[in-house]
């Protein structure tokens, strides 16, 4: 099994090294070919709209790298933005960081249940996509809720140089993913269980802890991400953030992160972001209609998909010629 693993490794190395020359390139062809594109003031706006994909894609992500599903980041973001406009008068630690802390343990249970049952994700998400929105219609009366005063609003959105509050929080959980996935004991079994949930209860790793931390840490980003552009445009609508579910999965998907789980990187996840920032950037700069944003957007994401079936074929065949 082992040299088998090894033989594979190349291959599945060169699906995630592909799809993350895409969106570097997107990144680079858009430096050169739009006039101004690079600019201080333009570079701050693609990170403005980075930040709140970026992050609910690196929830998503994480759960996709255990080899799951979390349909809800949607309406976990547009909740987290409900409660945190009901709680701005309370501060920014309270506002932030309860919205934060519910969607940690309503991702946790999610993923509990999902161990315990052994049942799909995208049937419990599917479902809890429906709740948490309900929810957050009960919440805000049926309505749209703003903020009484914007001055958590204007701080999020406080520029220093290319960066604002929001992006640099957004740079900081790429930081700390990384390291958490890369050296923690629950990264590793995180990438175990994805790789092969039968290989992984074989080494002795049980499901139920790394399914948990990874809906937890897509509860906890999809709320923080809903609660953060929320208070920047200083309200939240329980029909909004209908996008985030698309988004998320495109950036993670582009960044190398495979569907199949056990494969990929937060880098990857911010270059997929990046990438998709560009597009939507981009095309604003250029004046073009919106749907040749969707169009450029969807045709990254084919070329990704293309990048992970040619590497699954590939590996399926390595894997044939060594058991041969």
């Amino acid at each position: 099994m082992t040299s088998i693993m090894r033989s594979l490794r190349p291959n599945l190395d060169r699906d995630v090294a592909a799809r993350i020359g895409l969106a570097v390139l997107v990144i680079v062809v858009a430096m050169i070919v739009i006039p101004g594109f690079a600019t201080a003031n333009n570079t701050y706006s693609v990170l403005q709209v980075v930040a709140p994909i970026g992050i609910a894609a690196l929830g998503v992500g994480i759960t996709m790298l255990a080899g799951e599903f979390d349909l809800s980041i949607g309406s976990t973001a547009v909740l987290g933005g409900v409660i945190s406009v009901l709680l701005a008068g309370s501060g920014p630690v309270v506002c932030i960081g309860v919205p934060v802390l519910i969607g940690a343990v309503l991702g946790s249970a999610q993923g509990y249940v999902i161990s315990r049952l052994g049942v799909s994700s995208l049937v419990i998400t599917i479902g809890t996509l429906i709740l948490f929105r309900g929810i957050a219609y009960i919440l805000a009366g049926d309505t749209s809720v703003s903020l009484t005063n914007f001055d958590i609003g204007l701080a999020l959105i406080r520029r220093f140089w290319i960066f604002s509050p929001l992006s640099l929080v957004f740079i900081a959980l790429i930081l700390i993913a990384w390291a958490f996935l890369r050296y923690s004991k629950y990264g590793h079994e995180i990438y175990a269980i994805g790789g092969g949930r039968r290989e992984a209860r074989a080494a002795g790793i049980a499901p139920v802890r790394p399914l948990v931390i990874v809906f937890g840490i897509s509860g906890s980003m999809g709320a923080l991400a809903g609660s953060l552009v929320s208070l920047s445009i200083g309200g939240a609508t329980p029909t909004g953030f209908t996008e985030f579910l698309l988004s998320s999965i495109a950036a993670a998907v582009i960044g190398g992160i495979a569907l199949s789980g056990g494969k990929g990187s937060a880098w990857g996840i911010l270059l997929g972001a990046l990438a998709l920032g560009v597009i939507s950037n981009g095309v604003s700069v250029i004046g073009a209609p919106v749907f040749v944003s969707q169009f450029l957007t969807g045709a990254l994401l084919l070329a990704a998909l293309a990048a992970e079936m040619l590497s699954f074929r590939s590996a399926h065949r390595a894997r044939a010629r060594q058991e041969s």
